[in-house]
């Protein structure tokens, strides 16, 4: 065989080599971010039922207001029971955003809570610093 084809042939395998690990590289990756976007799916669920509860339990605390106002008394410790699961329920909430901005890479809005990217310096959404 000729040196020439000899070095062509060469050129080819090496170019299909570098193409292979590139599609390699690819497929991983995407496997990856499908997985991180099957944990956010999973946890868009959690924190959908967390809001749930908490919109409950703000439910319950406006109807011990509206019956105070009323002139009904309260059982004992009532509000603040209401109050601490409301509480525990916002700390879970804050803890799954996080989870999510974290799965997401991106970080949220201390002032709005909009979505922004990691690297960003201030909000897309209002201009808050981040």
């Amino acid at each position: 065989m000729d040196d020439k084809v000899k070095a062509l042939l060469e050129r080819v395998r090496g170019t299909a080599g570098y193409a292979a690990d590139a599609a390699a590289d690819g497929a991983r990756a995407a496997g990856r971010r499908a997985g991180q976007m099957v944990d956010v799916a999973k946890l868009n669920v959690q924190l959908f039922d967390l809001n749930g509860e908490y919109n409950d339990i703000l439910r319950q605390l406006g109807r011990v207001m509206v019956e105070t106002h009323r002139g009904e008394v309260p059982e004992s410790n009532k509000i603040s029971r209401l109050l601490a699961r409301a509480d525990e329920q916002t700390s879970k909430i804050t803890e799954l955003k996080g989870r999510i901005s974290a799965l997401k890479q991106s970080q949220s809005c201390p002032a709005c809570g909009a979505p922004c990217g990691r690297e960003d310096k201030f909000c897309r959404q209002c201009g808050g610093a981040l």
